[in-house]
């Protein structure tokens, strides 16, 4: 049972995902023996070649004589055909830093891979934000309807949100990409291994200085489980927003018919299973994350196979998981319908200027600005009770003289000619009168997105440039360029 629910299952997942990392590290190895003078160049070639010829079928077939374990299958491969002068391979050796390496280069990719589907993401978000800075709609603060915005504003922090996890994804590479190998078991080797030398040859900026931390610490999975739960977080918040703009009390947004769902029993309904399966998958981020580090809470720190492999079971899930939200998010953004005239019509049925009308009598008629809002509160409580139909207040049943006389009774004269209300309340000029920074006018949302685009460039090329290090590192080495003396 041991063998068929854990050992089997995790030698076919290294199989399928660690045997090039584990082939990449094996070829660094042999090239540190021929510097050591502890195998000739002949010999190296010979089992370098072996090394770079193995597939996952040749190792699985070594898995029954291996104690399902990977890398004693590996070394069961290349001892079947190992030169006779070959003694010293694999002398001063432990598991425990190659499978720390082979499971960080793994997460290096992947980190890279989901940062690539982050940037995607964030393209197609600002593209839509573009096309969307002047479509009014209502903002709501506590659920309840609040100030005017556009679809396009919206949009512009999805994109910021989505570059900023693609940035820190970057920078959680830049932290993490320390070598663990040449640790040894957890208190270093016997032979003087050059460290720094087999770090660059797999395209790691350095080694990881201390041989404890190398092989005890899996910190780099909660690091990035850290960063998923942030994105599943943020992106569900957003999900919320588009799931509540999709149904019947908004109808805001519509999605096309390959993305829409379909009730069995209500032929009158369209449904978005879509939204909920991406909020349901950004859910699964969280826990997966919660998993990851509880898996390793109260484990002592050493090498220990609760961390190195149980507790990191569910990490290519969480990966998995990631990319499939941030992938089918991006299509949803670029296939998504918003409804502009429905929205604005909502937006102009909210009173959404009332602080509009507070400072400018503040600002145009000298009432002090405190003093204002309390003016305008009863304003509106004296158009409420006038109208009698309850709290659904239409702004075009405010009037000037109304306003001027509430002021009067709060001893601020005022002229019903200095409030012009038809202005002040059209819901289509609220998004021009936000002149700061970052502010939902259209100006300044194409200064954002403009901002955004900027800073995504710049995450790109540090994602491409490593990204092309690993791929010239791991050609070079499955090419035998590692196995020399230079």
């Amino acid at each position: 049972m041991l063998d068929r629910a854990i050992l089997g299952p995790r030698f076919d997942w290294e199989a399928g995902h660690l045997l090039g990392h584990y082939q990449w590290i094996e070829l660094v190895l042999v090239s540190e023996y021929v510097r050591m003078g502890l195998l000739d160049e002949e010999d190296a070639a010979r089992i370098a070649a072996v090394l770079s010829c193995l597939s996952a079928e040749r190792i699985t077939a070594e898995r029954a004589h291996s104690m399902s374990d990977l890398l004693f299958a590996l070394e069961r491969c290349v001892h079947a055909e190992l030169p006779p002068g070959a003694a010293a391979w694999h002398v001063d050796r432990s598991r425990n830093d190659v499978q720390a390496c082979a499971q960080l280069m793994y997460g290096r990719e992947r980190i890279l891979d989901s940062a690539a589907a982050l940037a995607r993401l964030c393209r197609a978000a600002t593209a839509r934000a573009a096309e969307h800075a002047t479509s009014v709609m209502p903002g709501y603060t506590q659920y309840q309807t609040a100030q005017t915005i556009t679809f396009g504003f919206y949009l512009a922090a999805l994109a910021d949100a989505a570059e900023n996890g693609a940035r820190s994804l970057v920078r959680l590479y830049d932290a993490v990409d320390l070598c663990p190998l040449g640790a040894g078991a957890m208190a270093g080797l016997e032979l003087p291994w050059d460290r720094r030398r087999m770090a660059e040859a797999l395209a790691f900026a350095g080694p990881e200085p201390h041989a404890l931390t190398s092989v005890a610490s899996r910190a780099w999975t909660l690091r990035v489980a850290a960063e998923l739960a942030v994105l599943g977080t943020t992106f569900g918040r957003f999900l919320t927003d588009l799931l509540w703009w999709s149904g019947s009390s908004c109808r805001f947004i519509d999605l096309p018919d390959e993305l829409a769902g379909i009730s069995s029993a209500m032929p009158h309904k369209r449904n978005f299973p879509v939204l909920e399966r991406l909020r349901g998958m950004a859910g699964h981020l969280v826990g997966l994350g919660v998993d990851l580090m509880v898996g390793q809470h109260n484990t002592g720190y050493s090498n220990l196979v609760e961390v190195s492999k149980e507790s990191g079971r569910f990490l290519a899930d969480m990966f998995a998981a990631g990319e499939t939200m941030i992938t089918l998010f991006e299509q949803v953004l670029t296939r998504v319908r918003f409804a502009g005239g429905r929205a604005a019509a909502v937006a102009g049925r909210e009173l959404l200027a009332a602080s509009t009308v507070a400072n400018h009598l503040t600002l145009a008629c000298g009432v002090p600005a405190r003093s204002a809002q309390v003016v305008v509160g009863a304003w509106i409580e004296e158009a409420l009770r006038q109208d009698g139909s309850g709290p659904d207040l239409d702004p075009r049943q405010l009037d000037a003289q109304t306003l001027a006389e509430t002021a009067a009774r709060h001893g601020f004269p005022v002229a019903p000619a200095d409030l012009p209300l038809d202005d002040l309340l059209s819901a289509e000029t609220a998004v021009y009168r936000r002149l700061t920074s970052g502010s939902t006018h259209p100006e300044q949302v194409r200064l954002l997105l403009d901002d955004v685009t900027a800073r995504l460039g710049a995450t790109e090329r540090a994602m491409s440039e490593r990204s092309a290090r690993l791929r010239t590192a791991r050609a070079d080495a499955m090419a035998g360029g590692q196995v020399n003396t230079a």
